[in-house]
């Protein structure tokens, strides 16, 4: 280094040295009291500025949504919001053959339950139990029923019971695992029989979910296919009429169902219980409220851009009846 370099460097560092010091951000000797960092004036500079463009979004849609008045004005959003939905979960593929496989039957009192499985893309398998009520009467109204997050998915007592009950009042109920739950987990380590690398349920739809997105695709539209496939092993039966098909869901499930029978309009009934009830937007930061990626599968990208909040999608389900619950 020559004398020239040499001054031209300790110059810069020493001028760096007093614009941080001026700007108040320099080190703190042990004991002082000056908070000499950024973290408490302005924390979460980023989310805070990325949130208030989001939040204006919301409340300009707002302004657009107060303006229909007519059946027509809500018949020409639910096109919109049916369009733009069905291209945020991008597409789906051809109808490929289902080659359903029935691989055990039990038969219960009144009922029977089939362990199923059939390909809703080519070798993609979507494993569930079929419970179909004794025979006579039929044919029956078809239901299909994603969980909410549960690694048991609808194997779930509380699940179980629903669909007994369902069964029993005589509906045709096909659950089935969703992709990363029960026999369609993603990150299983059958020799040690654990799943050791999603940290839940949310992690085995993030994991492969946030994957898809660099890919160009979601996996939202990997799910709500399975269900729409699910639809056409209902059809395929006998035993299910195909004018009464409906499709309920909790939690997780809830969400996927709103996604499933807004997009699905062979879905003639939808009950959505606690997933998808409210609306993403306006956020609100709290310090309780955690920052960051959630479920990719409980979101649609770029759904903010069109104003396509869980309302909107409640609403294009319309006139179909839609139970609601918390």
């Amino acid at each position: 280094m020559n004398r020239r370099q040499f001054a031209i460097g300790t110059g810069s560092i020493l001028f760096s040295s007093a614009l941080l010091r001026n700007r108040g951000i320099a080190e703190s000797k042990p004991g002082s009291e000056v908070d000499t960092s950024y973290g408490k004036e302005m924390p979460d500079m980023l989310v805070s500025y990325l949130t208030k463009r989001l939040n204006g979004l919301a409340a300009t849609w707002d302004q657009k949504r107060a303006l229909l008045k007519t059946a027509a004005d809500i018949e020409a959003r639910n096109a919109f919001v049916r369009q733009k939905t069905l291209e945020m979960l991008r597409g789906f593929p051809e109808r490929n053959p289902l080659h359903p496989v029935t691989v055990k039957v039990m038969e219960r009192d009144g009922y029977r339950i089939e362990n199923v499985m059939f390909q809703s893309r080519p070798d993609f398998w979507v494993t569930g139990n079929l419970y179909v009520p004794a025979s006579g009467g039929g044919p029956f109204p078809g239901i299909i029923s994603s969980c909410g997050h549960s690694s048991l998915a609808e194997r779930m007592l509380q699940y179980q019971s629903v669909y007994v009950n369902l069964v029993k009042s005589g509906f045709v109920v096909l659950a089935y695992d969703p992709v990363g739950q029960g026999e369609r987990r993603q990150y299983w380590n059958p020799e040690t029989n654990v799943d050791e690398v999603a940290g839940g349920m949310t992690y085995e739809h993030s994991m492969p979910g946030q994957l898809l997105s660099l890919l160009g695709e979601s996996i939202t539209g990997y799910r709500v296919w399975d269900g729409m496939r699910a639809i056409d092993y209902l059809l395929a039966r006998s035993e299910v009429d195909p004018e009464r098909i409906g499709c309920a869901g909790q939690s997780g499930g809830g969400t996927l169902t709103e996604f499933i029978s807004a997009v699905d309009e062979r879905v003639q009934c939808a009950v959505v219980i606690e997933g998808g009830t409210a609306n993403h937007w306006p956020i609100k930061i709290a310090p309780w409220q955690p920052i960051g990626p959630a479920d990719a599968d409980q979101d649609l990208f770029p759904a903010a851009l069109y104003g396509i909040d869980n309302v909107d999608l409640h609403a294009t389900i319309a006139p179909r009846p839609l139970q609601r619950g918390r």
